[in-house]
């Protein structure tokens, strides 16, 4: 669906140059200007963290981009490697941020070794399952909240609360999942087949949320990730996938976010909706990946921007100012609002989708210099 969040908000960007800005301080940052309200994140990488030091003070939880993901903690089975991790959990420290740990379990083909899935289901399940325990035992109280499972859900956009997860590796191997592939779903199956798989896939979910609890110190929240952009079909089949797992007894403590939108078709109803219905639930929500590209991901990918327009700026700033605005709004239900990424200089979006494509997704520029959207971000 393409739905502009400016219909109610392009009239008052034609005002933001009166606005002024009359609250924002000079000496307030990020962190201190929401210390009452959530914990604001950054994300970084081993590549690039230390050129954030200036930035650092902006923010109150860093979240590893892949230096805790499966490839890089565990690369060879049993040959645990923290090499990358650690420095950047101690640049944290140093910095008094809090740790957001991503992830536990993924089925990205770029991110989990394939000897993971060797000798079947069972053998799968007890690699994951150790895992899971080594990497929290490991990691202890440096992080406060770890994502265990991430983006399981399929982008199907229909009624069938059975089509719940992406199909197997062997139906689709750019989208597909092995883990759901080695539980038996497959695409075109019987009704009773997917039942089962579904079945196969959530237990395996419930078990590494709960080996993830023994492992991990008291205190460590514990969350399933997920992208929708803008897919309400999706956010469904998410609360029918937090039932099953409520009913199961599942050790959750809240769901993620991501938040990957772009500054034409943000439906900011559907965030805020979805928050709600999360919450109803009894679970936290933290907004764990939030950028504004300047182009829609799934439309011509020859486009190229070559500047950063001040209309471009004006209507980027306002989704920014809208998330938070959200947010802010539902302070006791979102515990935590993380950008993906800190600076325009530095973007997995430069090469996702798109290779060698300029964008400027973040709230401070490739200077380290706040953005509009900071500006109106920090002024309410």
């Amino acid at each position: 669906m393409k739905k502009v969040i400016a219909a109610g908000l392009a009239a008052s960007m034609l005002a933001v140059t009166a606005v002024g800005f009359a609250g924002c301080n000079n000496d307030e940052t990020l962190r201190s200007k929401y210390e009452d309200y959530f914990l604001v994140g950054a994300t970084m990488s081993y590549g690039n963290f230390e050129m954030y030091e200036d930035l650092a003070k902006e923010f109150s939880s860093m979240t590893c981009e892949n230096e805790m993901k499966w490839d890089s903690l565990q690369p060879e089975e049993g040959g645990f490697d923290y090499s990358l991790a650690d420095p950047m959990i101690e640049f944290a420290k140093e910095h008094d941020m809090g740790v957001r740990g991503h992830c536990l379990a993924w089925h990205n083909k770029d991110a989990v070794p394939s000897w993971v899935y060797a000798g079947g289901f069972d053998a799968a399940r007890e690699r994951l399952l150790t895992h899971a325990r080594t990497v929290c035992a490991h990691f202890d109280s440096t992080v406060y909240a770890w994502d265990v499972w991430n983006e399981m859900l399929t982008d199907d956009q229909d009624e069938d609360d059975t089509n719940l997860f992406r199909v197997s590796y062997a139906d689709d191997a750019t989208h597909g999942s092995r883990w759901h592939e080695l539980a038996g779903l497959a695409r075109n199956q019987s009704a009773e087949d997917r039942a089962a798989a579904n079945q196969k896939i959530e237990q395996l979910v419930v078990d590494t949320f709960a080996a993830a609890r023994e492992a991990a110190p008291e205190g460590t929240k514990l969350y399933y990730n997920e992208y929708f952009v803008n897919n309400t079909y999706k956010c469904r089949k998410l609360l029918v996938f937090l039932e099953d797992l409520l009913e199961m007894g599942c050790e959750i403590d809240g769901v993620g976010i991501q938040a990957h939108y772009d500054i034409t078709s943000f439906d900011a109803e559907m965030l805020e909706n979805l928050i709600i219905d999360i919450h109803e639930l009894g679970l936290d929500v933290q907004i764990t990946e939030v950028d504004f590209s300047m182009y829609d991901y799934n439309a011509d990918t020859s486009l190229y921007y070559t500047e950063f327009t001040p209309e471009m700026e004006e209507l980027q700033a306002h989704c920014f100012a809208k998330v938070f605005e959200i947010a802010r709004k539902h302070k006791d239900k979102v515990s935590c609002v993380t950008q993906w990424g800190v600076a325009d200089d530095s973007s997995y979006l430069f090469n996702m989708p798109v290779p060698n494509r300029n964008d400027w997704p973040y709230l401070f520029d490739a200077d380290h210099q706040p953005k509009l959207a900071y500006e109106m971000v920090m002024d309410f």
